[in-house]
This record gives structure tokens, sequence and C-alpha cells, in this order.
């Protein structure tokens, strides 16, 4: 799966239209876009091989504009795919959520608004419907397996990881913001990356602080995800406590996010080396395996380094009703 970045969902006006319409941003250049699935299709990986999504929000990226429905960007998005309105049929294959938090610590988009969750909870579910990919890339606190705590605010810290000067040192991390959409309609998802590269993630601290190596770590945390009790979120105290406690099944739809460093690096809280190696230890006990590893982004990996190491391991696992992603 190639994951293209950006697009954003905008509300826009148009000559000769009274009320501004739902509307997704340009995003990448389509003909480069183009290109590649061909240039890709006559290397041997066409379209039923390798799939196409387009990823929304990004770091320090606006959240959607919620006065428009569900329905209204679903409209939307197939008109910027290219599915009505041409002749060529649809670029992407589907979509995955990538909004994020701020630098600047006030700024609004350090709080998803109910608004925002539902907007992502109902366009996914539509988009699944008919039959797109949906996925998300939560960084490590968005969808955070330490804690049952639920919070819309991503300018939180983690309280009990103590880095060298005796406090948290990283002030933008989330409480299971990303659990809402998955909560309210899991099946309408069908991979989640974790980026266990978020600044200063439990990761992170546990294999640098704390000493513990990148393989035991990787196996705890899998096997904390799809063994144990997984991830409890608790919405009671929030504006979704309808919802109770939910315990997040995401079984056969774990991505492991890693970045685009070499396969040896130290300086990263997980290597695709080391999490194939978690994963092979891991399956020797007759465990679940996660579906795939994924990494941002190509552009950092111009050897294909990263890429080859997960499209090894993970390729010896793809079967005829399961598609692993690298």
């Amino acid at each position: 799966i190639i994951i293209w970045f950006k697009t954003d969902m905008i509300s826009v006006s148009s000559d000769g239209v009274l009320e501004p319409v739902a509307a997704f941003t340009q995003g990448p250049n389509r003909t480069c876009v183009e290109d590649t699935i061909a240039r890709l299709a006559i290397m041997g990986h066409d379209r039923s091989r390798v799939k196409h999504l387009i990823s929304v929000g990004g770091w320090d990226a606006a959240h959607p504009d919620t006065s428009h429905t569900a329905a209204e960007y679903y409209d939307a998005f197939q008109a910027f795919n290219g599915a009505i309105g041409t002749n060529t049929g649809r670029v992407y294959d589907g979509l995955d959520w990538d909004l994020e938090g701020n630098d600047v610590l006030n700024a609004p988009t350090n709080y998803f608004t109910v608004e925002c969750l539902e907007l992502m909870a109902e366009l996914s579910n539509l988009l699944h419907a008919d039959g797109y990919i949906v996925s998300m890339a939560p960084p490590e606190s968005y969808l955070d397996v330490q804690t049952s705590e639920f919070s819309q605010s991503v300018a939180l810290t983690y309280p009990t990881d103590v880095w060298n000067d005796g406090k948290p040192e990283f002030t933008l991390h989330g409480r299971n913001a990303y659990a809402y959409p998955l909560a309210k309609y899991p099946d309408a998802f069908d991979f989640v990356s974790f980026q266990m590269y978020e600044t200063k993630s439990h990761a992170f601290y546990n294999t640098t602080v704390l000493g513990t190596s990148q393989v035991e770590y990787a196996m705890a945390y899998i096997e904390r995800l799809l063994h144990n009790d997984g991830i409890v979120v608790d919405f009671t105290d929030s504006a979704f406590a309808f919802l109770g406690k939910q315990t997040l099944d995401l079984t056969d739809r774990v991505v492991v996010g890693l970045l685009a460093k070499h396969v040896e690096s130290d300086v990263v809280p997980l290597t695709a080396k080391n999490l194939t190696s978690a994963i092979q230890r891991l399956e020797a006990r007759g465990s679940k395996h996660v579906r795939g590893g994924m990494y941002w982004c190509i552009r950092d990996d111009p050897e294909g380094l990263v890429a080859s190491v997960l499209g090894d391991f993970f390729g010896t696992k793809t079967t005829n009703d399961s598609t692993s992603i690298s």
C-alpha cells in the first residue's frame, strides 16, 4: 500500500453558487500519481497488488471543516477522486486519517471537537460501505494501550515518563483521541498504523531511558494489543459517555509504524529489523502477529532499506485472504 500525502477537507465557495460546498484540496499532483501507478503496473505491480490511499491531515495541518456533513464530503471525495465527472476512474483506493496536533500549544487543532470525531466516523463508514479502504495513522498517544483515559485534547503530557531533566518533556501527547471513530464503527477501518515514532513516545522512553531492548518492547507491546486486554477506553466522563467503557478489537488490523532510518539505527524507538525479530519470536510461541509495518517516509529511504526488510518479511505471510502491508 502506498499512502500519498496529502489532502485537506475544506469548505469552498464557487462562482454563481450561493452556498459553500464541501471539497478536498488538490493533494499530490494527479499526473504524478497516475504516472506512478502506470509505472508500477509495467513492473508487475498493478492495482490488484498495490493499493493507493490519500491521507487527510498531518502535523500542523487544519482539521476538517465540519460545517458539512459526511454525506457531502463523501460526494466531494468521489469528485476529487475522479469517480464521478471524469472518464479516468478512481485514482485512490481509499483514505487514511492522519489528523494530528500543532506545535502552537493553544492552536485549535490541539483539540478534536465532537463534530470532527463524528465526521471521521461517519465518512469512514460511508467510504467503507462503498468498497474503499479506510485506515488511520494515530500517533502512539492518540490510541494508547497504556491508559484507558479518553480526552479530546492532544496538548497533554505522559506524566509517568520522566526524562533526564526530571519531568515530562513533550506537551503535545493525546489520550486516545482516535478511539471514538473505532468504537462507533469498528468494521469501517481496515487497518490502524500506530506511529511508534511520535515525539517522546512510550516506545522511545522505554528503549532509551529505561534501556529495554527494542525486540522485547515490541513483543510486549504487540502482545498487549492483541492478546491481553487490548486497548480499553473509558468514555464515561466525556461527550461520548453513552459508549461507557469499550474494548477495541484490533485483530488483523495492527500495523506498526516506523521511521525511515537505517535498519541498524539505534536513534529510533523501533527498527524494521527489530520489529520483524519480535514478530518471529511471538510466532514461535504461537501468538498472533501484526498485519504489517509501515514507515514514514519513502523520501527518507532512497535505497529502500526499510521497505526491503519489511517486504521480505511480511511478503512471506501474504495469503489469499490477508494482504500484508509494507
